[in-house]
């Protein structure tokens, strides 16, 4: 079984390789540069030296020896500047769809993410449940796009799915090195005291929920995927903050505080048009201020989807 993956030297990506080799994959891995290329190696997989945005026959060679595409890779920041976000995740995923289908490819994933569908609070929200309309911030924007593509482009031949998962965790992930600093710094505020339920799922139970999209003879859908358990942000984000050595304390900003602060920035950064992150905007409220739940049952139903590791087992992992 021969899959290409893209993103495979992110936080997800590399994650789930070694994974996937295990179950018995052999793995090529988009490669932009030469360090990436000695980090796919590193991790077992085949380089594929090439651009996401501006893919070439070397990718077009590697998909004819494959059978799968796992495509995790995404602009993911907060900002306010339009064009990564569009060229990354909406017209490269495009091209992507495109020489993937013509080149063979019987299945392609899409990691998506849960924050595509709109509206907050979401509480315990399935995805018969979810409207229809984008959301307003550009990441969940671009991702939701993008993965109307990848479902529209759902065949008898060519099936797509795409998963969705919540807030991402796992040793070494980078994108809680801000969250760090901050803590470190003495700048860390629990907005609205942090009591909300936040849906998580760890990077390995992610990795399961791609094993079983791969064997699933399921197309077109879209799926939430999640560790399985209800959980507050504060007591999640305490526990993994203290798994690395670091004490969150209790400082908290009042919600209401904190939405005219973001509603504020926002304002001045589209005015100016500035590129760099704000210290707060809206789509930091939406997923870290307010409930953000949804439920995987039509995962486990329809896939399969299980557990590969509960909260407990992920934080011992993170402390040792």
């Amino acid at each position: 079984m021969k899959l290409f993956i893209t993103g495979g030297t992110g936080f997800v990506g590399k994650s789930i390789i070694p994974i996937l080799i295990k179950n018995g994959y052999h793995v090529y891995g988009l490669a932009r540069s030469e360090a990436s290329v000695e980090k796919l190696r590193a991790l077992g997989a085949v380089p594929v030296r090439d651009d996401l945005t501006a893919l070439s026959q070397n990718t077009v060679n590697a998909l004819n020896k494959c059978d799968f595409v796992l495509h995790s890779a995404a602009h993911m920041d907060l900002t306010y500047d339009k064009k990564p976000f569009y060229r990354m995740n909406v017209e490269a995923t495009k091209e992507l769809l495109r020489i993937s289908e013509e080149n063979g490819i019987s299945k392609f994933i899409y990691i998506s993410a849960a924050p595509v569908i709109p509206g907050s609070p979401i509480v315990n929200q399935t995805e018969a449940q979810a409207g229809t309309d984008l959301p307003s911030a550009l990441y969940p924007k671009t991702k939701a796009i993008a993965e109307r593509l990848v479902l529209a482009a759902n065949t008898d031949s060519f099936k797509t799915l795409a998963l969705r998962p919540p807030a991402i965790w796992g040793p070494n992930n980078h994108h809680y090195e801000d969250l760090m600093k901050n803590v470190k710094n003495g700048k860390w505020r629990w907005i609205g005291g942090g009591h909300q339920i936040l849906s998580t799922i760890h990077v390995k139970n992610l990795a399961n929920a791609v094993l079983a999209a791969f064997v699933s003879n399921k197309g077109g859908e879209a799926y939430f995927v999640t560790d399985g358990d209800r959980r507050s942000m504060r007591h999640t984000f305490t526990e993994i903050l203290k798994a690395e050595g670091l004490e969150p304390g209790d400082k908290e900003l009042p919600r209401s505080i904190a939405v005219v602060m973001a509603h504020i920035f926002g304002g001045l950064w589209k005015l100016l048009g500035l590129k760099s992150r704000p210290p707060v905007m809206p789509l930091m409220i939406r997923l870290m201020g307010t409930e953000f739940s949804v439920s995987d049952t039509k995962a486990r139903r329809e896939l399969g989807y299980t557990n590969a590791i509960d909260f407990e087992q992920g934080i011992q992992e993170l402390k040792k």
